[in-house]
């Protein structure tokens, strides 16, 4: 896992394989090792970033509560760190 600090915090993704950008959210009370199955095949034609979302995973936490706008500034600093303009999103709750 990379880590990449965002206000503060670890923020922790992973970034394998080249080409289009898929990018993996997992759901609430999860991490990337949900995706762990997934990332070798999808690498093979695809540039694969997983993210830790806030308060997961190996991703620290801003306060007791993260908001939808928090999650989505956080995926958006990794793409930024990244130079991701567009991509394929998937996730699942």
């Amino acid at each position: 896992m990379k880590q990449l600090v965002y206000k503060n915090i670890n923020l922790s993704y992973s970034d394998t394989g080249k080409g289009t950008a898929v990018v993996l959210l997992h759901g609430f009370l999860e991490s990337t090792i949900m995706w762990d199955d997934f990332v070798p095949e999808f690498s093979k034609k695809y540039r694969v970033v997983a993210i830790d979302l806030l308060g997961h995973g190996k991703t620290g936490c801003l306060g007791y509560i993260h908001t939808m706008e928090d999650m989505a500034d956080a995926v958006h600093a990794v793409l930024g760190e990244l130079r991701i303009r567009k991509g394929i999103f998937t996730g699942h709750s």
